[in-house]
């Protein structure tokens, strides 16, 4: 039975790694250790399939060299040979994929990826969701679809946790007992920093051979060493790739608070005054920021940033019910004095003089105690509607008026 008809339309990550629990699952392999786990052939019914897959790159518009890749014996099929420049729907100069180059690519035995697929159908964006919600992490997926002893990609590793799900036909993954230790998209710490005779020297020796069906999950820790080989004519998985919240973020909210501290504002001591004065200078800094990561509002602003750290996706739903904007006057005590060709509101507090031909509007607003934003631009269609807008927002600001929804 597919997932999506255990849990309806939003599965949770405990409906995804079934039967292994999310408290198992934290506890003994999160970060430490990959994990394989078998499931029925229709765990993920309605999540992807040929039929699907098919649709989505029908939709040829929404492709570009960029989230339609092929890969062929281990090289990437260089973008000229099977995309066309096009004008994209901003009137930008994008490299396309052209159906008919792309199928006679696949027909040879090139691997086929697309990037970035999360929110393409609702059953994708409704997983990525579900493993947001229990990593505290920004989720985004590929799908890569490869032909039986064609490999696309040679022995490496991933700067994120991978969850592959397979949909369609067989592949052998072999996973090394190299894990690098918690590589990042930084020149140093990824895939590029290292050449291919490095990496086969790297890796280590076989860990695990699992053999992928449908309805498997292998969940791979970030910077584990892994490979991939069809081992039927079709398949289909898709990588759930998890990016969490990690230390270096942390630095970027300490420095959000040390600008607030004029010693990190002030200039370094220049060369001549010698190395002594900069050292000192320097662990002065580093006191500072020991100090400062002790403050609760860092803390506030790091628990707020991971709370948040979320893609958008599947926001819309129509149709909607139009609700007026409505205000209303915060008290009675509100009027327009004209005086000497000049005019003033005057309230409790004092006046303030009205710009001249926002008058006769001033007046119509504080004379009644409540209206909707539709009477207030049918009543004053002299001018435009973000004029109109702003002088509601400054008398909201200065009192005068309140929202009522």
């Amino acid at each position: 039975m597919s997932i999506f008809e255990n849990a309806g339309d939003r599965p949770a990550f405990a409906d995804i790694i079934a039967p292994v629990t999310p408290e198992t699952f934290f506890a003994e392999y999160y970060d430490r250790k990959p994990l394989h786990i078998p499931g029925d052939a229709g765990k993920f019914g309605g999540l992807m399939d040929w039929d699907i897959l098919t649709r989505l790159l029908n939709k040829t518009a929404i492709w570009t060299n960029k989230s339609l890749m092929l890969v062929a014996d281990r090289q990437p099929v260089p973008a000229r040979a099977y995309c066309e420049s096009v004008d994209d729907r901003a009137g930008n100069s994008v490299l396309q994929p052209v159906p008919e180059k792309v199928m006679e690519f696949l027909r040879q035995g090139a691997s086929l990826v697309a990037n970035d697929i999360d929110t393409l159908t609702p059953e994708l964006s409704a997983l990525a969701d579900a493993f947001e919600a229990a990593y505290d992490a920004k989720t985004q997926v590929n799908l890569y679809c490869s032909w039986k002893q064609r490999q696309a990609f040679n022995s490496h590793f991933d700067t994120h946790d991978v969850f592959a799900l397979h949909v369609e036909g067989e592949k052998v993954w072999r996973v090394y007992k190299t894990r690098m230790p918690h590589p990042i998209r930084h020149a140093r710490h990824q895939n590029d920093a290292y050449a291919e005779p490095a990496h086969e020297q790297q890796r280590g020796d076989l860990l695990m051979e699992v053999t992928m069906r449908p309805g498997d999950v292998l969940y791979l820790p970030r910077g584990w060493y892994h490979d991939a080989l069809a081992t039927s004519g079709g398949t289909i998985h898709m990588a759930f790739g998890v990016t969490s919240v990690i230390g270096l973020d942390v630095i970027g909210a300490l420095s959000d608070f040390a600008v607030e501290d004029e010693a990190f504002r002030m200039n370094l001591p220049r060369s001549d005054a010698g190395p002594e004065a900069l050292a000192a200078a320097i662990a002065d800094l580093g006191d500072r920021l020991q100090s400062l990561s002790r403050d609760p509002g860092v803390l506030d602003a790091i628990r707020a940033h991971q709370a948040g750290f979320r893609n958008h996706r599947m926001g819309f739903a129509l149709p909607v019910e139009v609700v007026e904007k409505r205000f209303a006057r915060t008290g009675p005590g509100f009027k327009v004095v004209r005086q000497g060709g000049r005019a003033a509101l005057v309230g409790p507090r004092g006046g303030v003089p009205i710009p001249p031909g926002r008058e006769a509007i001033v007046e119509w607003v504080v004379g009644r105690p409540s209206f909707g934003r539709g009477d207030y631009l049918d009543a004053h269609t002299a001018l435009p509607t973000a004029d109109l807008d702003r002088l509601l927002q400054e008398l909201i600001g200065m009192g005068v008026l309140r929202p009522e929804n």
